[in-house]
């Protein structure tokens, strides 16, 4: 996860020519940015984001940006986690992105103005497992 997080950090620096124009951000420029983060991720997929994850898909609508996911349902640790203890693994990942999204600095400044992350992971049969969204309003 962090590698694409690295690229999103990379094209949001080729945006502003240095920290202070982030914050000359308007709300209105949310999609075209989204959309530059999308097309620039879009040509390294599929990504593997660690043993399990791959990033197949990212979509960007207005001020949201979808990222999607396949879990390696097939592995046998990965079954005992989605049937024991899904919930663990939905807060765990919901909280590794938040913190990092909330922390970085370029994230942050979209969220503020209004930019939407949505992770969705599915299985290898592209049936949703889950699904979570992270706003400013998760950083405070």
């Amino acid at each position: 996860m962090k590698r694409l997080l690295i690229i999103l950090a990379l094209i949001s620096r080729l945006i502003a020519e240095d920290s202070s124009d982030l914050d000359e951000i308007k709300e209105e420029d949310i999609p075209k940015i989204l959309s530059i983060i999308k097309d620039g991720t879009k040509e390294h997929l599929p990504m593997m984001l660690d043993d399990y994850t791959t990033l197949v898909d990212i979509v960007s609508v207005n001020n949201a940006i979808e990222y999607r996911n396949r879990i390696n349902s097939a592995n046998e640790h990965v079954k005992t986690i989605l049937k024991a203890d899904k919930g663990t693994l939905i807060k765990t990942t919901f909280d590794n992105n938040k913190s990092y999204l909330c922390s970085d600095y370029e994230t942050r400044s979209l969220l503020k103005k209004g930019a939407v992350f949505i992770y969705v992971f599915y299985d290898m049969n592209n049936a949703e497992l889950f699904k979570f969204s992270i706003q400013e309003k998760d950083c405070q």
